[in-house]
């Protein structure tokens, strides 16, 4: 993949994959991060990237392969090592085309994003995937490698938790 090639996908698709980056990790650096490695093994493999194809969703794919990689490789660290502090994550979402952007602007955002950051990573990005970037289930099924019916099944999963929390936090769900 030429660098031209490259830096034309980044204007396309950069903003969506930082912010994708974003809610998976909740905090800017590792964002930054994540966002940068993704880019980096992007043009690693460029060669199997299908210029015909969906480039968004092969970015996004490979953002949540390296993220589960990197979460696997910190939980077995803090398993051997306990943290003694843990930051709180800040949840920012910026972008005009971010269904939950209208959401967050309201008082009952800040919670639904707290109930989204407490579900298990498998739902989180299922839920991520589905109500940030806008992809079908059958799209985030081929991102994530695994069948439409588990996409479906993490989905439920996870509204069911989200609408606990909230019900537990008082609101008529």
């Amino acid at each position: 993949m030429s660098s031209q090639e490259m830096e034309q996908i980044i204007q396309e698709y950069g903003d969506d994959i930082y912010r994708f980056c974003f809610h998976l990790t909740g905090s800017r650096e590792e964002a930054d991060d994540l966002y940068q490695d993704t880019f980096v093994k992007a043009i690693q493999i460029g060669h199997r990237l299908d210029r015909g194809g969906n480039i968004k969703s092969f970015l996004m794919g490979i953002s949540v392969n390296l993220w589960k990689n990197r979460t696997k490789k910190d939980k077995r660290r803090r398993e051997l090592i306990p943290e003694v502090s843990y930051e709180s994550a800040e949840w920012v979402i910026s972008g005009q085309n971010d269904p939950l952007s209208n959401i967050l602007e309201q008082e009952v955002g800040r919670d639904v994003m707290t109930a989204v950051k407490q579900l298990p990573d498998k739902q989180r990005v299922v839920v991520l995937l589905h109500y940030t970037q806008d992809y079908s289930t059958g799209e985030i099924a081929g991102i994530l490698h695994i069948p439409r019916g588990t996409v479906l099944s993490r989905l439920a999963k996870a509204r069911q938790n989200i609408r606990l929390y909230l019900e537990g936090r008082g609101y008529e769900v």
